[in-house]
C-alpha cells in the first residue's frame, strides 16, 4: 500500500485553512462545539497528522503506523476533520457530530472511528498511557513513534507529571509529546486557576527534549517538529506551542466566553469572512 503523502509548509497552511472553515461550518451546522480550542489547535494538528504521523487510513491498523493520543478528548472535532480528509472515513460521517447514535461523539472515543487511538473523556491521562506504548514499542523492537497532544490546561495534573518523569527515567525517544498552550481552561485564565508555568523550563530540568514555538505558524511548527525528531538523543520530546484560543475569529480570540461555542446565522458569517479574508491575505 502506498506511503502517505506529507505535505510541505504551504500546503500544511492552506489545509489548516481549510479545516478552520470546515470547522465554523460544522459547529454551526451541528449545533455546538469546543470550536475556541479547535480553532488553536488546528495548526498543530494539521502539521503532524499530515507530515509527521505515519498512517494508512485505508489500513488503519496497521502494526507499524505511529500511535497518536488525543488527550483532550473535547478537542475531537478537529480531529475528525483531519481524520475525515486523510481518508480514514467518509466525510459525510461529520455531518452527524454528536447525534444519538453517531460514532462522531463529542468526545473522543477508542473503537468508534478508524484513526482514533484513545478515549479521551477524563484530562491528564494520554501522556501515561504514551508511556506504555512507548516502552512496549522498545521492548518489542519496533520503530514506531507515540504522539502525545495534551492542552496546558490538563498540565495542572499530578499523573502528567508522574508520566513525564517515568519518559525521562526510561529515556522514551520514541515518545513525542505536544502541547497546545492557548492560555486558558473552562474557569479562565491557566495561570490564574493554577499556574504551571514556566512549561518548558520544568519539562527540561525533568529531562525532556524541549522546543517552544508559535503554534499557530505553520512554518515554525514544522522546523521544530523536524529538529526535534531528527536530533539523536536519548530522551522523550516536546513541542510546546503557544498558540491563540479561537485564532482566525476575531470576536472568539482569547475571550473566556467561548469555551463551549454555539453560532447563530450572523456569527458564522462573521467567522467565515474573518477566516476569508485573513487567509486571501496571507
Amino acid at each position: 500500500m502506498a506511503a502517505m503523502v506529507r505535505l510541505d509548509a504551504e500546503e500544511l497552511e492552506a489545509k489548516s485553512a481549510e479545516h478552520r472553515r470546515s470547522l465554523v461550518t460544522i459547529t454551526r451546522a451541528t449545533g455546538g462545539a469546543y470550536l475556541a480550542q479547535a480553532l488553536s489547535c488546528i495548526d498543530l494538528m494539521t502539521a503532524l497528522l499530515y507530515r509527521f504521523v505515519s498512517s494508512r487510513p485505508h489500513e488503519p491498523g496497521w502494526a507499524e503506523r505511529d500511535r497518536f493520543l488525543l488527550s483532550p478528548g473535547h478537542y475531537a472535532l478537529p480531529l475528525y476533520v483531519c481524520l475525515a480528509d486523510l481518508g480514514f472515513f467518509e466525510r459525510e460521517l461529520l455531518g452527524t457530530f454528536k447525534q444519538d447514535g453517531s460514532p462522531v461523539e463529542l468526545a473522543t472515543h477508542r473503537g468508534t472511528l478508524p484513526g482514533v487511538e484513545f478515549s479521551g473523556g477524563s484530562l491528564g491521562q494520554a501522556l501515561s498511557v504514551g508511556v506504555g506504548r512507548a516502552l512496549a514499542a522498545r521492548l518489542r523492537d519496533d520503530t514506531w513513534n507515540v504522539f502525545v497532544m495534551m492542552s496546558d490546561g490538563e498540565q495542572a495534573s499530578g499523573q502528567v507529571w508522574e508520566a513525564a518523569t517515568a519518559a525521562s527515567h526510561y529515556r522514551l525517544d520514541n515518545l513525542v509529546a505536544i502541547i497546545d498552550a492557548n492560555g486558558y481552561q473552562v474557569d479562565g485564565r491557566t495561570t490564574d486557576v493554577m499556574d504551571t508555568e514556566p512549561l518548558s523550563e520544568r519539562y527540561t530540568k525533568l529531562g525532556w527534549v524541549v522546543e517552544e514555538v508559535n503554534g499557530n505558524d505553520m512554518q515554525s511548527v514544522v522546523e521544530s517538529l523536524e529538529s526535534l525528531l531528527e536530533t539523536p538523543s536519548r530522551r522523550p520530546r516536546l513541542l510546546l506551542g503557544r498558540t491563540v484560543r479561537g485564532k482566525g475569529v476575531e470576536f472568539m480570540e482569547g475571550n473566556p466566553d467561548y469555551h463551549y461555542t454555539r453560532l447563530d446565522d450572523d456569527l458564522e458569517e462573521e467567522a467565515m469572512r474573518n477566516l476569508h479574508g485573513a487567509w486571501d491575505e496571507a
